[in-house]
């Protein structure tokens, strides 16, 4: 048996387990957000992006926080029916449709709720400026190493 291999085995499932800690994390924080703000995570990271921009395409936001745009639609619904975002077709290109934060969203957005838990923001204000940037470029690499691109192109060969 190689003893690398093996190491490795026991190093990508002990990522896996602290991925999935982070995910049910960070689903049990947008649940806490949907409580007292009324809006999940993505909702509230999307509200933020608009808060940017006088206006904005779906697929720029989709691009921007690296959601699909079908995800950002369905987001997009939500917030509209919600009264936080208007849509608008592009009078320039009247196949667009671009997005725009209400009053009633920036309402929300002043409230401050922060799209990272208190407890997590403090902790990492406490370290050093090198570790808070390890800490970046390693996640950074962990979701440049996780991207979806290669998976649906090849669970269409498959099809």
């Amino acid at each position: 048996m190689d003893i690398n291999n093996s190491n490795n085995k026991d190093l990508s499932e002990e990522i896996l387990i602290t991925l999935r800690q982070i995910t049910r994390a960070m689903s049990i924080y947008s649940k806490s957000l949907d409580k007292h703000y009324g809006l999940t995570s993505p909702q509230l990271l999307i509200l933020h992006e608009l808060l940017q921009f006088d206006q904005i395409a779906i697929g720029e936001i989709a691009r921007k926080i690296s959601l699909s745009q079908a995800t950002v639609t369905d987001i997009i619904d939500r917030l509209v029916i919600k009264g936080l975002v208007t849509r608008t077709k592009n009078n320039l290109d009247r196949r667009q449709v671009l997005i725009k934060i209400t009053s009633n969203g920036k309402n929300i957005i002043n409230k401050r709720p922060s799209l990272l838990q208190k407890d997590f923001l403090a902790k990492f204000n406490q370290l050093q400026k090198w570790e808070q940037h390890l800490l970046l470029s390693s996640v950074e690499k962990l979701a440049l190493m996780m991207q979806t691109k290669d998976y649906l192109r090849d669970s269409k060969k498959h099809l």
